[in-house]
């Protein structure tokens, strides 16, 4: 039987860069490239061999074979080089997806453009009231599985559809928080409150509009991400909700 240890390590085995451990990462690290950014000597990503074979690099990249094997971004002399350097990917990828050379590579994806819809909680409520909130969220009955919830909760909260819900939903993970209960909660100040929220992600069309159905929730605002960061700052944000936002982001 394995130990608790080992369950872990069948995950998270990628060899750590310790005293120790030293021959065991090195060896790793001399079947990978390293993919390096301008000005900085730390490492921003690792690539196989085959994946280097087949990407259409441009001139906007170098690759070096020793002593290590390193593809490096370089920096453009502008003002400006970090826009630069964020064009030279974006071009790559381009030419990448032009070429088909990798099947799996989704779609060009502008996401400066509005893309959450995100709800402001009815000031009437005795929790967190005129807060804004998770696009559609609620708690799990007993004996419902997260899942199902999520698609009663849909409907009831968003007008959405069950066989949307249920066709394009993604299950994403989990969010955990302990928190202790503030003003902002309603209720006893300083309860002790350990929370767990199953997070999915759905991706919707332009001609999908998230309506109020219920008084739990007074209006849908679609927003952008500098929005959200915004928002998240100024304290808008239920605490939960801002934490999905965060793991998201």
């Amino acid at each position: 039987m394995k130990s608790i240890l080992e369950v872990v390590h069948e995950c998270d085995n990628f060899p750590y860069y310790e005293p120790w451990h030293t021959d065991d990462c090195n060896r790793e690290l001399e079947s990978l490239w390293l993919f390096f950014l301008p000005d900085d000597p730390q490492p921003h990503g690792f690539l196989l061999d085959s994946i280097v074979q087949r990407m259409p690099w441009t001139s906007d990249f170098r690759l070096i074979t020793t002593p290590y094997k390193e593809v490096h971004l370089i920096k453009q002399d502008l003002d400006d080089w970090k826009e630069a350097c964020q064009k030279a990917i974006d071009d790559l990828l381009d030419l990448t997806r032009e070429k088909k050379v990798f099947p799996g590579l989704g779609k060009k994806r502008d996401e400066q453009f509005p893309i959450f819809w995100v709800p402001r909680r009815n000031a009437k409520k005795s929790t967190w009231p005129n807060m804004l909130d998770n696009t559609v969220a609620g708690g799990v009955a007993r004996g419902e599985m997260p899942f199902e919830c999520l698609v009663r909760e849909a409907g009831e909260e968003a007008a959405l559809s069950e066989e949307l819900v249920r066709r394009d939903t993604v299950a994403v993970g989990t969010v955990t928080w302990f928190n202790i209960s503030d003003e902002k909660a309603g209720g006893e100040l300083g309860l002790m409150n350990p929370g767990m929220l199953y997070v999915y992600d759905l991706e919707v069309g332009e001609d999908v509009v998230f309506k109020p159905v219920d008084n739990d929730v007074q209006s849908f605002h679609l927003l952008g991400v500098d929005e959200v960061k915004e928002a998240m700052r100024n304290g808008e944000f239920k605490p939960s909700c801002a934490t999905v936002m965060i793991d998201f982001l």
